[in-house]
């Protein structure tokens, strides 16, 4: 084992495990649909199950299990074993006064982490550089929403930067994007959440492949 700084551990654990994490989260969105609808046409093919309304039933209940059973193997399993493995292999050290906790996070999600970090700062001491770096948290959102969160940052930041109030709660910040009209619309808060996104996808596929129907 050998101390390493979390932000450059980061980098290491890309290396090692980040195709098999890029394969496990393809094989999620677009493998499981055509099992659930493979599972569901083999099935319909038996002599007690000939009506085409069998086979969605089928497809359906075992998109719901394959759904439990994959999340508890993904993230009881799979993932722990490679976090598991680095951290033998690795003695993460915390990085500009970060915890342990903190450090391990970054060492799972790199500059993500930290700029998820700095966000529960106060807004006075976020720079521009920061702002302008938050939307890369994800591409959806750096692609078609940038200039909204940008705009929302600046806001909040310039609103407790210029203002007397030197606390500030999310209910503040709430109250603050509602009255200039900066709320995060519910397109934005879908689409560039990774995990409600996966899920429109797969289950996208897995409906077309119900009504078309082009393997029976």
């Amino acid at each position: 084992m050998f101390g390493m700084l979390d932000y450059r551990a980061h980098k290491l654990y890309v290396i090692l495990f980040g195709i098999p994490n890029k394969i496990i989260n393809l094989f999620s969105v677009f493998g499981m649909p055509f099992i659930c609808y493979g599972t569901g046409l083999y099935f319909s093919d038996d002599r007690f199950f000939q009506v085409i309304i069998s086979q969605v039933i089928i497809s359906i209940v075992s998109l719901l299990i394959f759904e439990i059973i994959w999340a508890l193997i993904l993230m009881l399993v799979i993932l722990k074993i490679f976090q598991f493995i680095f951290t033998l292999i690795v003695d993460v050290i915390p990085h500009d006064g970060r915890t342990k906790e903190e450090a391990q996070m970054v060492v799972w999600n790199g500059e993500k982490a930290i700029r998820m970090f700095e966000l529960a700062n106060h807004p006075r001491t976020w720079t521009d550089e920061y702002i302008y770096d938050v939307p890369k948290n994800d591409w959806v959102q750096n692609l078609f929403f940038r200039e909204a969160v940008v705009n929302r940052l600046k806001s909040i930041r310039d609103h407790w930067f210029e203002g007397d109030d030197t606390e500030v709660s999310p209910y503040m910040i709430k109250e603050h994007l509602e009255k200039n009209n900066l709320t995060q619309p519910w397109q934005e808060k879908i689409f560039t959440e990774k995990t409600y996104r996966a899920l429109i996808i797969r289950y996208s596929i897995f409906i077309i492949l119900l009504i078309l129907n082009p393997f029976a």
